[in-house]
């Protein structure tokens, strides 16, 4: 599998006068949540959900910590949500066909959130036998305000307002070849800050209830892509250098996309050098340099071998142990997801 971009960041940690780190990001395709049979020709999206409402689940925190609920308004919200999420799979140009339901012949049930009916499902679908339904059941928005304050480097008192929105969705698959849908929760949170010298200063910077509704919506919507459809996300991974002359010379061909090239000097210093540390680098870069191939059997077997070389060490070192520990960790989580995501690609 391609990756999408490749690329060294041009940040450089020093770990010990003769070795270093560099940060680098790449992307990597993850698995969707859900597997979508071959067969289906189109997806619909309904709205089958309430507004959120605009008092419960609303707080504000002044200064003095005395609490206020928070009246936010909300005009169509869920149509809109659906709407949302309807663009967000197509955009994706995953789907032969993405439709949303309007038509209001339908009454949808809305206040208690039962299943679809096989008429409503049949008139949703419109005669397409390979269409599956995302109804959207229920919409949960939570709104938190809190006002803080710090004394800054002059003496003078700074007002700090923290603006938060967590949304929750509820949504069911109705699948054209299944009796019972399959039931999905998503969830997202959009953080934000403002600064003044009142709280009514900091206020004035925080977004307007409709634009921080309306970032909530889109950033819900593409994690509700995210479930259904494989996605792209940065990592971040670290290549070891030092000033070993094989090791040096590895790094430039790295830095040259030759990783072919560095991985032979890798594996030079891994069976040649007596130095643990450095072989325990060596092994890490080939972990790195497996994975970029999608060798994740391999890039497992090689972070290994570097994690039992360090931690034969009195003197090793916690945090890179604590660091490969991790890496080897979503490594095994890629190789566990990549099989559905080979299905679904």
């Amino acid at each position: 599998m391609k990756k999408l971009w490749f690329g060294l960041c041009a940040i450089t940690l020093l770990l010990t006068g003769c070795r270093s780190v560099s940060v680098l990001s790449f992307d990597v395709w993850r698995p969707a949540k859900i597997t979508f049979p071959v067969e289906i020709e189109r997806v619909t999206v309904v709205n089958n959900s309430e507004d959120p409402d605009e008092r419960i689940g609303n707080r504000y925190e002044d200064i003095s910590n005395r609490e206020y609920t928070l009246v936010v308004p909300h005009d169509s919200t869920s149509y809109r949500l659906a709407e949302y999420i309807a663009v967000a799979l197509s955009d994706a140009h995953y789907f032969p066909e993405i439709t949303i339901f309007y038509d209001d012949s339908i009454t949808l049930p809305k206040s208690l959130y039962p299943l679809l009916s096989e008429f409503q499902l049949a008139t949703i679908r419109g005669g397409t036998d390979h269409t599956a339904v995302i109804s959207l059941d229920k919409t949960d928005m939570a709104v938190t305000m809190k006002d803080n304050a710090f004394v800054g480097t002059s003496g003078e008192t700074i007002f700090v307002t923290d603006l938060s929105v967590a949304t929750t969705l509820h949504l069911r698959v109705y699948w054209p070849d299944k009796a019972l849908p399959s039931y999905e929760m998503v969830s997202d949170t959009v953080y934000w800050q403002s600064y003044g010298y009142t709280p009514d200063e900091a206020h004035e910077s925080l977004p307007q209830s409709g634009e921080f509704v309306h970032e909530a919506m889109r950033r819900i919507s593409s994690n509700v892509r995210n479930t259904f459809i494989p996605h792209v996300e940065s990592v971040t991974r670290y290549i070891y250098t030092s000033i070993n002359p094989a090791m040096a010379d590895a790094y430039d061909f790295w830095q040259q996309n030759k990783y072919k090239e560095a991985s032979y000097l890798w594996e030079y210093v891994y069976e040649e050098q007596k130095n643990a540390t450095t072989r325990a680098m060596a092994a890490a870069n080939l972990a790195i340099y497996n994975e970029l191939f999608d060798k994740y059997g391999e890039a497992i077997a090689w972070v290994d071998k570097a994690l039992s070389l360090l931690m034969e060490k009195a003197d090793s070192d916690s945090g890179e142990i604590a660091i490969l520990q991790d890496y080897r960790r979503q490594l095994v989580e890629r190789n566990t997801a990549n099989p559905a995501l080979q299905q679904q690609m």
